[in-house]
């Protein structure tokens, strides 16, 4: 809708005009269906933009919300599991509910909690590198 409408339509509201004899002038008829129709596609933007892309109650927050809910009880359920002890603390944070929040609170202890996971196996893995390297040395100086 750009604020205008086809000409025919104002030439058949005028002959419905004239065959009623009603005394409204076409052009404050049509002004007026102008301003009503943007109104409404206004309106129907305005309702879009905040059913889709309201960071609260929008579509896609409700998506995503879903998406981090579902990752948050897996992580929640792997507790203590694949963290280092100074990690640990991470796994009884106590979120607030994601019904009521935007979710960057949940996003950032997820980033975190798989961040600390992912240093568990890193250091798991060197630590096995040192062993097998150790081994390794022993067996050449044998």
């Amino acid at each position: 809708m750009e604020g205008m409408i086809s000409k025919e339509f104002v030439k058949l509201q005028r002959e419905y005009f004239i065959a009623c004899g009603y005394m409204m002038s076409i052009e404050r008829w049509s002004s007026g269906l102008i301003t009503r129709l943007l109104e409404i596609t206004h309106g129907q933007w305005l309702y879009r933009n905040f059913v889709v892309h309201d960071n609260t109650s929008g579509i896609l927050a409700t998506q995503k919300k879903e998406e981090l809910t579902m990752e948050i009880e897996k992580q929640q359920d792997l507790g203590k599991n694949g963290l280092l002890e100074e990690d640990q603390f991470l796994a009884e944070v106590n979120l607030e509910d994601l019904a009521t929040t935007s979710g960057e609170r949940q996003e950032y202890w997820l980033l975190a909690i798989r961040a600390a996971r992912k240093a568990k196996v890193l250091k798991e893995a060197e630590q096995t590198n040192q062993v097998v390297s150790d081994t390794n040395e022993r067996r050449a100086r044998n």
